[in-house]
């Protein structure tokens, strides 16, 4: 099935370019052409299995592509291993939370603010002051994200002592705390109640306030629909439609996706 554009041409932040790749002979992405506006929020959605979660492995790093092109800003970052992706400014999250248990809450959101000043080993070696700088910086990072999230309070806590709503906070955290460009956040509703989606939304939308580009996949429509300016459907692992969500509620081939037709 051609892809359906819905929208006006904009400036794009991610494009992807005949994106594919096969498991055991199975087209999990196949021939993938998609873009992510600058600012705002995308979702990306689609049936169980449309190839949503591989298509974040691809970009990020974390999986290598059998064929096609993804450009960040314009620059040319496939194949690029994570931590590549990651200094460029593409940060995520996971569908299942990551966490060191062994760490507080503070010191875990420090990992992802810890790429500002982790760069050169002898600095660090040496704490030259140069380096405790950067880490002073990465530490007001971290406790902003910490603030912006709700959990400032938290910030001295065992992860342990955090429930799973504020594990999903803490992590999304971290991601901020890597000052990112583009943030992907896969799943980032599973798991929470209605109050703790709603919370969700909140964020989010003061996130892209501020000027960082977020691109969400979640299987929860209200959310999607409540905070997305645009939304890209796939299905079989391409993409079938894109527009706002007022026109994907209404679009034939994504009803049909959905319920099999």
């Amino acid at each position: 099935m051609p892809r359906r554009v819905l929208s006006n041409p904009e400036v794009r932040v991610l494009t992807v370019e005949g994106l594919s790749k096969t498991f055991f002979k199975l087209k999990a992405v196949d021939s993938l052409e998609l873009g992510v506006k600058e600012g705002g929020i995308t979702a990306l959605i689609g049936p169980n299995g449309a190839g949503k979660t591989t298509t974040f492995n691809m970009i990020t790093g974390f999986l290598k592509p059998d064929s096609g092109r993804i450009r960040l800003e314009g620059k040319d970052i496939t194949g690029r291993r994570p931590h590549g992706v990651a200094r460029l400014g593409c940060i995520r999250t996971f569908q299942g939370v990551e966490a060191f248990t062994g760490m507080n809450v503070l010191d875990n959101v420090l990992i992802g603010a810890s790429r500002a000043y982790c760069h050169r080993i002898l600095p660090a070696l040496g704490r030259t002051p140069g380096y405790r700088r950067r880490e002073r910086q990465a530490r007001s990072q971290a406790m902003a994200a910490l603030e912006l999230v709700g959990l400032d309070e938290a910030a001295g806590s065992p992860v342990a002592a955090l429930g799973f709503g504020q594990l999903r906070l803490m992590e999304i955290a971290r991601a901020l705390a890597a000052s990112p460009k583009l943030l992907l956040l896969d799943e980032p509703g599973a798991g929470l109640n209605s109050r703790e989606v709603e919370d969700l939304a909140a964020l989010l939308k003061a996130v892209s306030g501020r000027g960082i580009t977020i691109f969400i996949i979640d299987h929860d429509m209200q959310l999607i629909m409540d905070i997305s300016d645009t939304v890209i459907v796939m299905d079989r692992g391409t993409c079938i439609a894109r527009g706002t969500p007022r026109q994907i509620q209404t679009d034939t081939a994504v009803i049909a996706a959905y319920l099999g037709g």
